[in-house]
C-alpha cells in the first residue's frame, strides 16, 4: 500500500513538473508562430482582410503580413470598413490625421519580387482612411502592435481589378465619366479612381459634377481631399463628397490631391465632372491665363476656355461666354462642304461621258475610222443598200425593154 502510494505520488509530480516546464514553451511557440498570409488574384479575386480576433481586442506584440499578388495588367483596391489602432483620436470637426508611434497598419507596393518599393499609407487611430487603387498588380498590408493598449483592430475589403479607368493627374483640368457615358456602364464590377494632384503648391484644385445618378445601393461615388507627405505617403485625408454635399468642392489650404472613386457593382450608375486647377491672385495681380469675371482672385489655364464645361465655378460662366466658332465653321458645314465636292465631283465625270459620246458621233458622221461593232453595222448596212440598188436597177432596166419591144410591135 505504501508503494503504491509512493509511486503515484511520484507520478503525480512527474506530470506536475512537465506541466510547469512545458506549457509556457507551448505558450511560446504559439505566440512565435509566423503571422503572415498570402492571397492571389487567381485564388482570391476579391475578399476581406481584418486584424487579429476581430472584432475583439487584437493582442499584444503581434507582426503580421498580408500579401496580395495580382497578375500582370491588374491592379488593387483597397476599402477600408474599420480602423481602431492605438493612436490620437479623431475630432469630428478636423480631417484624418495619421501619427502613429505605437501601433499601425501600413500599406506598401511590391515589386514582382515581393519586395516593397513604395508606401502607400500608415494608419492608426479611429479615423477610417479612405479607398486605395494602387498602381501596381503586388502590395502588402503589415499590422504592428505592441504591448500596451489593445483596441478592435481593422478590416480591410480587397479585390483585383483590370479596369483601364482612373488614373493620376497633374494637368489644367478635365473632365470625369463614369465609364460608357452617358451610358450604362459596361461590365458586371467596375472601379474607378481618379487622383488630381496640385501641380504647384500655389494651385487648389475646384471639382464640378455636372450629373449624378447614384441612386442605388450598388453604385457609389465618393470624394476625398488628401495630403502627402515628401516621401508620398498619406499624411491625412477627408471626405468631402457625399450623396447631399453641394456639387461643387475645392481642396483645402493644406491638401495636395483630390480623390475621386467610382464603383458600379451591377453595371447601374453614372455621372459627369468638371475639374479645375486655378490659382488664386490678388485684385491687382497679373493673370497669366485666364481670369473669372465672378470669381476675380481665381485665374485658370486659357485651354479651358470655351471648352464646352463651366471651370470657373457653378455661378460663373464667364469662360464659357461670347464662345466663336473656330475658323471653318461648324460641322454642318464641314459636311456640306463636303457634299458639295463629291456631286461636282459625280458632275465632271457626267459632263466627259457626254462628251465623249458627242465626239464619238461627230467622228462617224466624218467618215472617219469606226470602232469595230460599229464597222460591222456598217458594212452590214451598206451590203444591204447596195442588194437594194441592184435589185431596183434590175427592174428598171426590164421595164425599158418591155417599152422597147412593144414600140417594136407597134
Amino acid at each position: 500500500m505504501a508503494c503504491n502510494a509512493v509511486g503515484r505520488g511520484y507520478v503525480w509530480g512527474v506530470l506536475a513538473l512537465l506541466t510547469v516546464t512545458l506549457l509556457p514553451a507551448v505558450k511560446l511557440a504559439q505566440s512565435q508562430e509566423p503571422c503572415r498570409y498570402v492571397y492571389s488574384s487567381e485564388d482570391s479575386p476579391d475578399g476581406v482582410i481584418a486584424s487579429p480576433g476581430f472584432p475583439e481586442d487584437y493582442p499584444e506584440s503581434q507582426f503580421c503580413t498580408y500579401v496580395l499578388q495580382g497578375k500582370p495588367g491588374e491592379r488593387l483596391r483597397l476599402k477600408f470598413n474599420a480602423l481602431q489602432i492605438e493612436g490620437a483620436p479623431h475630432e469630428s470637426n478636423r480631417p484624418c490625421f495619421f501619427t502613429c508611434h505605437h501601433d499601425y497598419l501600413e500599406v506598401e507596393e511590391l515589386n514582382d519580387a515581393d519586395q516593397p518599393v513604395r508606401t502607400l499609407g500608415r494608419y492608426c487611430g479611429d479615423c477610417v482612411p479612405p479607398a486605395l487603387v494602387t498602381s501596381r498588380p503586388r502590395a502588402q498590408l503589415t499590422f504592428v502592435t505592441d504591448e500596451t493598449k489593445n483596441y478592435g483592430g481593422f478590416q480591410v475589403d480587397f479585390n483585383f481589378i483590370t479596369n483601364d479607368c482612373g488614373g493620376t493627374y497633374r494637368v489644367a483640368g478635365g473632365v470625369l465619366e463614369s465609364p460608357g457615358y452617358p451610358g450604362p456602364v459596361p461590365a458586371d464590377v467596375f472601379q474607378c479612381e481618379w487622383i488630381l494632384e496640385l501641380s504647384s503648391p500655389n494651385n487648389d484644385v475646384s471639382l464640378q459634377f455636372l450629373e449624378t445618378d447614384i441612386a442605388y445601393e450598388d453604385a457609389e461615388l465618393e470624394t476625398y481631399q488628401v495630403k502627402h507627405d515628401v516621401t508620398g505617403a498619406l499624411v491625412f485625408a477627408e471626405p468631402v463628397k457625399t450623396s447631399d454635399s453641394p456639387d461643387v468642392m475645392e481642396t483645402a489650404p493644406d491638401a495636395t490631391a483630390l480623390i475621386v472613386s467610382f464603383t458600379s457593382k451591377t453595371g447601374r450608375g453614372r455621372f459627369q465632372a468638371s475639374w479645375t486647377q486655378f490659382t488664386h491672385i490678388p485684385a491687382n495681380g497679373t493673370c497669366a491665363g485666364f481670369r473669372c469675371a465672378e470669381h476675380a482672385g481665381r485665374c485658370i489655364h486659357t485651354a479651358l476656355v470655351c471648352n464646352g464645361f463651366p471651370n470657373c465655378g457653378s455661378t460663373d460662366t464667364s469662360d464659357e461666354r461670347d464662345c466663336q466658332p473656330l475658323p471653318g465653321g461648324s460641322d454642318n458645314v464641314v459636311v456640306g462642304i463636303v457634299v458639295a465636292l463629291v456631286l461636282a465631283v459625280l458632275l465632271l465625270i457626267a459632263a466627259a461621258c457626254v462628251g465623249h459620246a458627242y465626239r464619238q458621233r461627230q467622228v462617224d458622221k466624218r467618215g472617219r475610222p469606226l470602232r469595230s461593232t460599229d464597222a460591222r453595222a456598217s458594212t452590214r448596212s451598206n451590203r444591204r443598200l447596195k442588194e437594194n440598188m441592184k435589185v431596183s436597177g434590175e427592174e428598171d432596166e426590164e421595164e425599158a425593154r418591155g417599152l422597147r419591144d412593144g414600140n417594136v410591135h407597134t
